[in-house]
């Protein structure tokens, strides 16, 4: 804090000291008129009383009179004549000496005095100064100075101190710490910057925290089964049996490296938008696509799972995917504009894949899979079922990764509680949001929001995708 006090004391005095010498140096120049004109009238008894004593000396005692005058002063007298003065003045101040007036020089160091026989007086203009004054003054104006500069200081210095403590609190592991200083205080704002950085590292760091402690629980089931596997294989048992337990060795395997992928997909989404690869996509095939990806699932569990654009455009078309064995799938022959949006064809089909495994858990009857257009060219993406719905208290932490409902939606329904996770981290990357509703039914209902974006230039040489390749 010091080091800063003399550091800004060093600055205010620099920048005093180049202000007092461009007004020593400039002022004169840009006032010079102002500043002939005031000695003018300061001096205009002197000027009377010289000029009458000269002209009182003619011939060769005015050379010896002005002798005299040097004797008795400061000033060193010279007399010019007209023709000597007019190169060293301006030509303003050459029609005013010719007018009988007195006249500076350009730095108005000195002054030149017309008489009334032709002959200029030239002298250095006089001011009584004493360096000891002067420096007294000086020092006085830099003692001034620093007392301002510390009163401005001091003023800082307490809640400077605070904002220190904290953060060294906070950087020594106490992530609850925070900055606690006045709203009147100047550096107020810096200090809720302070605060929110440290609220997002300490959720940050949260955040990790519970994903290494659901990520060692999540390992620890597979790879207990698999360690008990292998040693059941060492036991003497009838051949249909070991292939029993390789394959549910195999079982364990496929589940761990879901899980690692499903980790490795988080992550790499929890690092913003650096790994989404924008295109224009058609928002119909995308949508057809990832129902196609979901047909046997959803005939697996004899469900219905409707899939709608209507709300993009005044005529929309429907489809209807079916299990096998009831009706075909049936589209409306409505010819219309297809739809565009700019996203991310991958990770929005991921996403909305997700949702609907997550429907397929615990829906009843009926999946719906529709998209409608929202403000500002936003693309709204609804994925609902008639399952028995998720409680009001548990929708807010059901997008946390890990997060499993203690009731109906459990591990044992399958799933490691990661993939609506993944939804949320989807949307974050675009700009959008995600969230949780009631459907009518009475089961969940998720609204992802794709904000509208720019479409990315191309680069040279690149390949275009097809988005309906994307499911």
């Amino acid at each position: 804090m010091l080091r800063s006090l003399i550091r800004l004391y060093l600055i205010v005095l620099i920048g005093g000291g180049l202000t007092i010498a461009f007004i020593n140096i400039s002022f004169s120049q840009l006032f010079h008129e102002r500043v002939t004109q005031t000695e003018r009238d300061t001096d205009r008894t002197y000027a009377f009383v010289l000029e009458d004593y000269l002209q009182r000396h003619v011939g060769p005692e005015r050379a010896a009179a002005l002798e005299e005058l040097k004797k008795h002063g400061a000033q060193d007298f010279r007399l010019m004549t007209t023709d000597e003065v007019k190169p060293l003045i301006g030509e303003r101040q050459w029609r005013e000496l010719r007018d009988g007036k007195l006249v500076l020089n350009d730095d108005t160091t000195s002054y030149y005095l017309p008489l009334s026989d032709g002959t200029v007086v030239n002298s250095r203009r006089y001011e009584a100064t004493t360096v000891e004054i002067q420096a007294f003054a000086y020092a006085l104006v830099a003692l001034a100075t620093l007392l301002s500069v510390v009163v401005w200081v001091l003023y800082h210095w307490r809640e400077l101190r605070k904002l220190e403590a904290a953060a060294r609190a906070f950087g020594a592991g106490n992530l609850s710490t925070r900055a606690q200083l006045s709203k009147k205080s100047n550096i107020y704002d810096l200090s809720q910057q302070f605060n929110e950085m440290a609220q997002q590292i300490e959720a940050s760091i949260l955040h990790q925290r519970e994903m290494m402690h659901g990520i060692s629980h999540e390992l620890k089931t597979p790879l207990a089964r698999l360690e008990f596997g292998l040693a059941l294989l060492q036991s003497p048992e009838s051949p249909e049996r070991q292939r029993e337990r390789q394959m549910a060795l195999r079982k364990d395997v496929r589940e761990l490296d879901e899980l690692v992928t499903e980790l490795l997909t988080l992550s790499r989404l929890e690092q913003g938008d650096g790994h989404r690869l924008l295109m224009q996509v058609s928002v119909d095939e995308l949508l057809d696509s990832v129902a196609a990806s979901m047909s046997n699932d959803v005939a697996d569990r004899s469900l219905t799972l409707s899939v709608s654009t209507a709300g993009m455009s005044a005529a929309g078309t429907g489809a209807a995917v079916t299990p096998a064995g009831r009706a075909p799938v049936s589209r409306m022959p409505i010819a219309r504009t297809p739809t565009y949006h700019v996203c991310d064809p991958k990770l929005v089909a991921r996403a909305l894949l997700n949702l609907l495994r997550n429907s397929t858990r615990y829906a009843r009857q009926a999946i719906s899979l529709s998209a409608t257009a929202g403000a500002a060219g936003a693309l709204v993406l609804i994925v609902e079922d008639d399952g028995p719905g998720i409680p009001l208290a548990e929708r807010n932490r059901i997008f946390e990764p890990f997060h499993r409902l203690d009731s109906s939606r459990d591990r044992h329904t399958g799933g490691f509680g990661l993939g609506l996770a993944i939804v949320r981290r989807v949307a974050l990357v675009h700009g959008g949001d995600v969230r949780l509703e009631e459907a009518a039914s009475g089961g969940a209902r998720f609204v992802v929001t794709l904000p509208a974006l720019p479409l990315p230039v191309p680069v040279k040489g690149s390949v275009p995708q097809d988005a309906a390749h994307h499911g």
